[in-house]
């Protein structure tokens, strides 16, 4: 059985894929977010759509998600995971005791000789965002979400060629981890405008195609010129960022 006091929303393994090859999929799901981040009336809208789009999956079609936390499957992996026949949504484990489960909402017997496995630890630490650059002082955060590599890295190369706090800091916004859904908008809102700044500014622009950490501005970059569907996709997507950014902050003030 599986105690799952709430239902997550999936990333779709197959829009995550780096290379040329996958192009449609990667970059045409990103197409698909901006503009249902443009267009969305709620988080739970959004989520749908994204949903319809193919780039958001869930384990139980009958039960709407409440969280989200960058998870990323398959649709094998959705289908194994639909074999589970018991799944109990009482809220969390409060005690489990030789004959019975205690949770928020009730109990449910122990299974005799079970294996009880507690897969509920965040990845992410939650803590307040605050400036990256303090004086002399580095505090390492997220700049883009869900890519703590990349945004090392990134926070590695502005202290290196670029002069003074506030312009370090107007580069790496720190991005908030979203623990509901509504916390995902405000992630979009500076993921966004983050790279709407770094691609504004030549040097950084430049070094983000070229790092390894960045597989999808390299696919972005090899489109041939010649290729117009593609090339509408990027454009696409360009024009549609700060309808989307500021779709999600009304919907962010007012949710």
């Amino acid at each position: 059985q599986w105690v799952n006091p709430r239902e997550s929303w999936l990333i779709n393994r197959t829009c995550t894929q780096p290379g040329a090859e996958f192009f449609d999929d990667a970059v045409g799901s990103q197409l698909a977010q901006m503009k249902a981040f443009a267009e969305g009336t709620s988080p739970d809208d959004i989520f749908a759509r994204l949903e319809d789009a193919g780039m958001m999956l869930r384990i139980d079609p009958a039960v709407t998600p409440t969280m989200f936390h960058y998870a990323t499957i398959s649709h094998a992996e959705v289908a194994q995971l639909r074999r589970v026949a018991k799944v109990v949504r009482k809220g969390r484990v409060k005690a489990i005791t030789p004959s019975a489960i205690e949770l928020d909402d009730g109990t449910e017997p122990a299974v005799p000789g079970a294996l009880y496995v507690d897969c509920t630890a965040s990845a992410v630490e939650p803590r307040d965002p605050q400036p990256i650059f303090q004086g002399n002082l580095i505090v390492p955060q997220l700049v883009r979400v869900p890519q703590p590599c990349f945004s090392a890295a990134m926070i590695a190369f502005v202290e290196a060629h670029y002069e003074g706090n506030a312009a370090k800091n107007a580069l790496c916004r720190t991005v908030p981890f979203p623990q509901d859904l509504k916390g995902w908008l405000t992630t979009n809102i500076v993921n966004i405008m983050n790279q709407g700044a770094w691609f504004g500014d030549e040097k950084l622009g430049a070094w983000i195609r070229q790092s390894r950490l960045d597989g999808f501005g390299k696919i972005a970059a090899a489109v041939d010129r010649s290729d117009a569907a593609r090339i509408a996709v990027l454009q696409e997507m360009r024009q549609t960022g700060p309808l989307a950014v500021a779709n999600l902050m009304r919907l962010a003030s007012a949710a």
